[in-house]
């Protein structure tokens, strides 16, 4: 039994040491009386002397409680040390403009806006579509070559021992009452609210999104990394 354990310590010390998440610096601002931006900035660093991948796309964040099969930084808030499993705050953004969907008030404007983003999408997914069959790819199905191809992009490419900085930008509401299922939570702006991010990296399970040659190529790659790599915590203002 003490083997098993001492393995079992030494598989996770040996994955958690591949790379490195750090959150440097939180900053805000209040864009509006309802609504308060967030920057967030942190790196990514290999810690090996050899060049490792992985599926990730960096640039915006989703709350722990919706994460599975997740491509994203996945976001945990602990209110006074306590880590808090609710869908909010912040939510995932794929595209700038929805930023600007959430901040409009005028019915025409936010209609105007679901148009151009259903426009820009549809724009994306054709020719995705059409530079797939242009360069020799074999499938007819259209979904499963939109979803092969954005995973195919976001894989992430370290050399030995280099970092890359990387900035996602989200808000909040500045509503403080949460409730999902029987779940609550309420951002008390006396209390000590903190952050942390965690990177769910899978290669494993992506069967789905990958032709059967890409996935025995990227399950054999022992380069091409998978495990769950989490960052420091830092402070993060809710207060008025």
């Amino acid at each position: 039994m003490r083997l098993l354990y001492f393995l079992v310590f030494l598989f996770t010390f040996s994955v958690s040491a591949q790379i490195e998440i750090k959150i440097n610096s939180i900053s805000t601002t209040d864009l509006s009386l309802k609504k308060r931006k967030f920057t967030i900035k942190y790196h990514i660093k290999n810690l090996t002397n050899k060049e490792i991948s992985f599926f990730l796309m960096p640039k915006t964040l989703i709350a722990h409680s919706a994460s599975s099969m997740t491509l994203f930084p996945v976001y945990k808030i602990y209110q006074n040390g306590v880590f808090e499993d609710v869908d909010g705050p912040f939510y995932e953004k794929i595209y700038a403009e929805q930023e600007g969907f959430e901040a409009e008030t005028d019915s025409e404007k936010r209609k105007k806006i679901i148009e151009d983003l259903t426009d820009k999408f549809n724009t994306e997914y054709e020719k995705t579509i059409e530079d797939y069959k242009k360069n020799g790819g074999k499938s007819t199905d259209d979904m499963w070559i939109y979803r092969n191809q954005k995973l195919i992009q976001s894989i992430v490419k370290l050399n030995p021992n280099e970092t890359k900085e990387f900035e996602i930008t989200t808000s909040w509401n500045k509503e403080r009452y949460y409730k999902i299922d029987d779940k609550e939570f309420y951002l008390d702006e006396k209390d000590k609210f903190e952050i942390e991010l965690s990177l769910f990296l899978d290669k494993s399970n992506r069967i789905n999104s990958l032709s059967p040659e890409e996935l025995s190529k990227i399950k054999k790659d022992e380069n091409f990394i998978e495990g769950r790599f989490t960052s420091n915590k830092m402070e993060i203002n809710f207060k008025e």
